[in-house]
């Protein structure tokens, strides 16, 4: 007659567990980890300074009490250790001379916003094998 809900008509019950839901979570977890992972793996390992203030740090006047060196990044390639200009290959062999008998706190590294990445990684990293961990990025304020 009309609708019955036994065997021969009607809706069934579906016991069985709808995997679609569960498989589109588990990729887009997936796609979140591969994404994520390649940040966390990729530092540099040098230590930056942490800001006390919303002011950007400030380079210390020679004046101060604390010895620190600044180095200089020319677009040209070229690289200034305090007043004395270099090729990059000049500032690798001159630099252990310069420092050896100083006990220096912090290093300054100031680039021309033209300088490639690739050239203050190389001389972040040659700082940082000198065994000088302590490194500032010096940057313009807005």
């Amino acid at each position: 007659m009309g609708g019955g809900s036994g065997p021969s008509g009607g809706r069934k019950i579906v016991s069985e567990i709808n995997l679609t839901p569960l498989i589109d979570t588990l990729l887009v977890l997936l796609i979140v980890f591969m994404v994520t992972a390649p940040a966390i793996s990729r530092t540099v390992g040098v230590r930056l300074p942490k800001a006390k203030s919303s002011t950007a740090p400030r380079v210390p006047s020679p004046s101060a009490e604390i010895d620190f060196l600044t180095v200089g990044l020319k677009p040209d390639g070229g690289v200034v250790l305090e007043t004395q200009e270099y090729s990059l290959d000049e500032f690798f062999e001159q630099f252990p001379g310069h420092v050896k008998d100083r006990e220096l706190e912090k290093i300054f590294l100031q680039a021309d916003r033209t300088v490639q990445y690739a050239q203050l990684v190389k001389v972040m990293v040659y700082l940082r094998d000198q065994g000088h961990e302590n490194i500032g990025l010096v940057f313009e304020e807005k």
